[in-house]
């Protein structure tokens, strides 16, 4: 990522030290709907907004102010009519069983958009560990987490880290056939050198960590798996709406811890 920024800034510079003047042709395309929708056990909330135009959008022309966002019970239960309550977020109080299916039906315009999930059993965290590896004669700095599997269903995980309450680092995880084990994910953050340049964009002494970890079900798993690959296989994340509404739905539990970053306390392997 540094090298490509790196190659771009470059590019830029290259560009601005020109004379001529270099109109750039951007095609405008209609905007399309986004969603995140999430269950938590207490609380229901979704957040809509559009695609913003290259030149000439704010943040606040994307907010969706007039959806009636609804999420029920399948099949047949109980269903929950969200409020809004400002910068494109509605909300409400929804019981959040485990075990129960969702159905998210956002309505705007006369045109519905749906998508599914299945609140699995909450995360359980065995351990989170900064540690330095050596690689290659430079000591990386990796997040190291263990999760406690749940042997009776196939679990689906979305880990966030955040710096300073910044998202930080993200992943996803899957144990499918391992019921029972012990899970580790690596989130590897940056090398000792970098740190020690004090950089802007680098762990700093003090700097408070925040680790989220959401059970979710195969449908967010396959969703946000597919954006993690986006890089690589040069595609849009697969739908999770009806309709083409881009986004995605998750019924979840989760488990967090913070800690702070001492780099005289990190432990070597």
């Amino acid at each position: 990522m540094r090298s490509k920024l790196h190659a771009m800034i470059l590019t830029v510079a290259a560009l601005t030290a020109c004379e001529k003047e270099i109109d750039m042709d951007y095609r405008t395309i209609e905007p399309r709907y986004v969603a995140e929708v999430e269950v938590q056990p207490g609380t229901a909330k979704a957040r809509l907004t559009t695609t913003r135009a290259v030149k000439g959008s704010r943040v606040e022309d994307t907010y969706v102010t007039n959806a009636t966002v609804t999420v029920s019970m399948v099949p047949g239960g109980r269903s929950y009519q969200l409020k809004y309550s400002g910068q494109g977020v509605y909300e409400a109080k929804v019981a959040g069983l485990e075990g129960q299916e969702y159905m998210a039906d956002i309505e705007i315009d006369g045109q519905h958009y749906t998508s599914t999930s299945t609140m699995l059993s909450a995360p359980v965290i065995n351990s989170f560990t900064l540690v330095w590896q050596d690689i290659l004669g430079e000591r990386m700095l990796f997040g190291d987490l263990r999760l406690q599997d749940n042997p009776t269903e196939h679990n689906y995980y979305f880990m966030h880290l955040y710096r300073n309450n910044i998202g930080y680092r993200w992943a996803v995880m899957r144990d499918t056939s391992n019921p029972g084990d012990e899970l580790q994910q690596l989130f590897s953050c940056t090398t000792e050198t970098e740190i020690r340049k004090n950089n802007s964009d680098e762990l700093h002494d003090g700097d408070r960590l925040r680790l989220d970890v959401r059970s979710i079900d195969k449908r967010a798993y396959d969703y946000l798996y597919s954006l993690q690959s986006m890089d690589n296989s040069g595609t849009n994340p697969i739908e999770n709406f009806t309709g083409g509404m881009l986004g995605y739905f998750s019924a979840y539990q989760s488990e967090s811890l913070e800690t702070v970053f001492r780099i005289d306390s990190v432990e070597a392997r």
